[in-house]
């Protein structure tokens, strides 16, 4: 079973979950004369990782200082929301009635059904500009430049495209019942 590629996020956050797992767990800080030094501890000691010039700004040195341990925290409280928000779904969906939980609704199949009437075809041309001769297939790329898709598979996997497809087929019933 082939799995699908992670997103440029998914890889992000996969690169700072390896980097905080490879790091210390326990940081520190003290004070060498003028400077601040930010430490690292684990088994094998305590290792000077940087060095806060007597001169450098506070605002910027505290975000240093301070950065293992607030990386640390957001990636634990974002696995406790995430866990959290699993738990919730799931729930959610358990308390769907039965039919809601069925196959979502096949937009893309409206859509190409859709696009054979000869009223829709109509209302493409007098309302979006749709040029003669109004084929089949001139329909369909209008409608694909309309909902800003490149495929009206889209239309049954992405929800803001279904909710413009929805909003399209809204204003074509709306002009049929005015003609």
């Amino acid at each position: 079973m082939s799995h699908p590629q992670p997103s440029p996020q998914q890889k992000r956050m996969d690169a700072i979950r390896n980097r905080v797992a490879l790091a210390a767990r326990e940081w520190g800080v003290q004070s060498d004369g003028g400077k601040l030094c930010l430490t690292a501890t684990n088994e094998e000691g305590t290792a000077l990782v940087a060095t806060i010039t007597a001169g450098a700004p506070i605002g910027d040195s505290e975000m240093a200082l301070n950065a293992p341990d607030d990386l640390i925290w957001l990636l634990r409280t974002y696995d406790a929301l995430a866990g959290i928000y699993r738990t919730l779904r799931a729930e959610l969906r358990s308390q769907q009635p039965r039919q809601e939980r069925q196959k979502p609704k096949d937009y893309a199949a409206e859509c190409a059904m859709k696009c054979t009437e000869p009223a829709f075809k109509k209302f493409l041309e007098e309302c979006h500009g749709l040029a003669k001769p109004l084929t089949d297939e001139r329909v369909a790329t209008k409608v694909r430049f309309i909902l800003k898709i490149t495929s009206r598979a889209e239309l049954t996997t992405d929800p803001a495209a279904a909710a413009r497809w929805q909003d399209l087929r809204n204003a074509f019933d709306a002009w049929r019942r005015r003609g």
